[in-house]
């Protein structure tokens, strides 16, 4: 297996198995917080909500709403009644050497917000703002996951001296990262809403000396002036509400020949993404993750002449012809 094909696998494999977990952690807290056991009685929906002694209902009723999708709870017309729930963990002996430790201590954090986020959205504890918990998010960035997909970009992209190169939601750590492989010829913009986190990636690159721009304002909002050889859209997606209008300026301002590399745990390949998507849901942010056919379906709506890679179940390479 060349090195391209085990980074696809390691990032799939280590997506399947936050969802596994984030399943897991889901029915955890129907038992924790006496969910499971109302249900039972056939309570209405109103009824299961006022029997739960927790300040945030809107979080509580997303709870609830999350363990209807995974099949546990079922609303009828009258009341909610309990399904039977079994899952399965797997872990084939082929995968081990793909997991990635580092991201499990980090979603465990997370899992615990939950905890304080029951009692208020705004609790301190509750560490998922990209400003205000920007070095939480440094840290998770950081981690050997992220380290994993920066580098399959690199693969598949074509980055290479002299490219100029659009990275919206950059972060902290990708500007330093990309910022390497571009020479003093190229041009790297990162893009992306948070000054703390933008500040973190500023005194890396001011470090290094890169040939790095970075630009605080909210993806959703860009109006491209420059034409760039590749795009990079990274676990961004699931940030935007206009995700149509913003791949067609991505892909206008693209070169003939230019790519746009998509990394995200699409909804249409991983079973049960919604499980995840409820933790992430945790940042005010997070609009859910979108899927790899809906992507495609935009750019082509668009009127571009594109061809699609897919690789994996979360890489999509857009190349404009």
């Amino acid at each position: 297996m060349g090195r391209t094909e085990e980074l696809i696998k390691v990032i799939d494999t280590n997506i399947n198995h936050m969802i596994s977990l984030s399943v897991l952690h889901l029915a955890q807290l129907g038992i924790k917080y006496g969910i499971f056991k109302i249900v039972a009685g056939r309570p209405s929906y109103s009824e299961l909500l006022s029997q739960i002694g927790v300040p945030n209902k809107p979080l509580l009723k997303r709870l609830v709403e999350h363990l209807k999708g995974l099949g546990i709870i079922e609303e009828t017309p009258n009341s909610l009644i309990l399904n039977g729930f079994s899952y399965e963990l797997k872990f084939p002996k082929e995968e081990y050497m793909l997991l990635l430790p580092d991201w499990i201590p980090i979603f465990e954090e997370i899992y615990k917000m939950v905890d304080f986020a029951l009692i208020s959205p705004d609790h301190p504890y509750v560490l998922m703002d990209f400003d205000k918990d920007a070095d939480f998010w440094d840290m998770r960035l950081s981690s050997s996951f992220h380290s994993a997909y920066r580098e399959l970009v690199l693969r598949l992209s074509g980055l290479k001296e002299g490219s100029y190169v659009l990275d919206l939601g950059c972060g902290s750590v990708s500007p330093a990262y990309f910022g390497r492989f571009i020479g003093e010829d190229g041009r790297y913009l990162g893009v992306d809403y948070s000054p703390a986190l933008l500040e973190i990636a500023r005194a890396r690159v001011e470090k290094m000396n890169l040939p790095v721009e970075l630009k605080e304002m909210d993806v959703g909002l860009i109006k491209p002036r420059t034409s760039y050889d590749v795009a990079i859209m990274t676990f961004t997606m699931e940030y935007l509400t206009n995700r149509r209008e913003v791949l067609r300026k991505v892909m206008d301002s693209l070169n003939s020949g230019g790519k746009l590399v998509v990394v995200d745990a699409f909804r249409d390949e991983f079973k049960n993404v919604e499980a995840l998507e409820f933790f992430e849901g945790l940042n005010d942010s997070f609009v859910g993750f979108p899927s790899r056919a809906e992507v495609k379906e935009y750019i082509l709506g668009e009127g571009f002449d594109v061809s699609f890679e897919e690789h994996g179940k979360s890489v999509l390479v857009v190349k404009k012809l």
